[in-house]
């Protein structure tokens, strides 16, 4: 019966988003976003005539139906991320942009889920500076909520509009609140006050040389990589001590500006453990990517005595997996104290 609801959520929430593309004119993901607003809002909004009032009652009709359905918090979201998998398929949409795995947002949420047992904190003001669909930080967040009583004050940053739309109400859906900001994640930032970054961070080249020019991991000549520039905009902007989960490319250390990116961390930050994940989630070898886990000097901070390295198993070997959660909780323990 869950599977059959699931389904049903998942065609007609389709159905819905194909009405309001060709109401409104847009693409499928816009339309998605405005519908899942619409569904948190219980209403359908109407500027200027658009959608028409044909189309505004067929919507009504089917939210009415979505509502009747009762999914899970977690059935709610699988339908929903097919549908984002969906419209990201007929919109074409670049790699970047394309939605983060459940599997990587599981398995950041077990190494912080470990970072704040040993450091016994239960509240923390977490930013996504490249948020995009939303799934990494709904799904992080989701796992880290059901793992343990944690507050978690959330905010996210993306340059893209209609992904930044689509992740503020998707968390709506979710009733998982967020600030969210439209913005440039290289540019300065507006929010303070944060202890603890995630990230699946786009990879290529940052194509503002001006904004660039502040930050230590530059590029000496032509474009910077955009995803050392975040990953240093955004450790500059957290608390002393907090901790940025970074979703990188397997090979970051061994590229043409490693150097400049390896010589920032040497002075700004700790390296507390660099993890590949699972290679089952990657179509070829080059596609592969690792957790790196930073943290900003200050506060309780210091250089784990041993970094955390190695391949994280697929979880479809329990045994294997398991090993690696035990020894995740000794690295913690012993390098994250209160």
């Amino acid at each position: 019966m869950a599977e059959e609801n699931m389904q049903k959520y998942y065609d007609q929430l389709d159905q819905a988003t194909t009405l309001l593309k060709k109401s409104l004119g847009t693409s499928y993901i816009e339309a998605l976003a405005e519908n899942l607003t619409n569904i948190a809002d219980n209403d359908v909004y109407v500027e200027n005539g658009a959608p028409d009032s044909e189309t505004v009652s067929k919507l009504k009709d089917i939210y009415k139906d979505l509502l009747q359905l009762r999914l899970t918090q977690a059935q709610l979201k699988q339908a929903i991320t097919v549908n984002i998998i969906k419209d990201q398929k007929v919109d074409n949409s670049e790699v970047n942009k394309l939605m983060t795995p459940d599997m990587i947002g599981l398995i950041a949420s077990l190494i912080v889920f470990e970072i704040l047992s040993s450091e016994g904190k239960k509240t923390v003001n977490l930013v996504d500076p490249t948020v995009g669909t939303g799934n990494f930080l709904i799904e992080f967040i989701q796992q880290l909520k059901q793992a343990g009583d944690f507050k978690i004050n959330a905010a996210a940053l993306d340059n893209d509009d209609a992904l930044l739309s689509l992740s503020k109400a998707f968390s709506e859906v979710m009733n998982i609140n967020l600030d969210a900001y439209h913005q440039d994640g290289v540019a300065d930032w507006d929010i303070t006050d944060i202890d603890m970054a995630i990230a699946d961070l786009p990879v290529g080249y940052y194509p503002i040389d001006d904004n660039a020019e502040r930050f230590d991991t530059k590029s000496d000549d032509g474009h910077s990589f955009a995803h050392h520039l975040l990953i240093e905009q955004t450790m500059n902007n957290l608390n002393d001590g907090g901790i940025g989960i970074f979703i990188v490319p397997s090979q970051i250390f061994q590229t043409d500006q490693a150097k400049k990116l390896s010589a920032w961390m040497v002075s700004s930050v700790y390296l507390q453990a660099v993890l590949d994940l699972p290679t089952n989630l990657f179509a070829s070898k080059e596609a592969q990517k690792a957790v790196v886990v930073l943290q900003k000097h200050g506060g309780n901070s210091k250089q784990a005595d041993n970094v955390l390295m190695g391949t994280i198993p697929d979880t479809n070997q329990p045994q294997l997996f398991e090993g690696f959660k035990d020894q995740l909780q000794d690295w913690a323990r012993n390098n994250f104290k209160g």
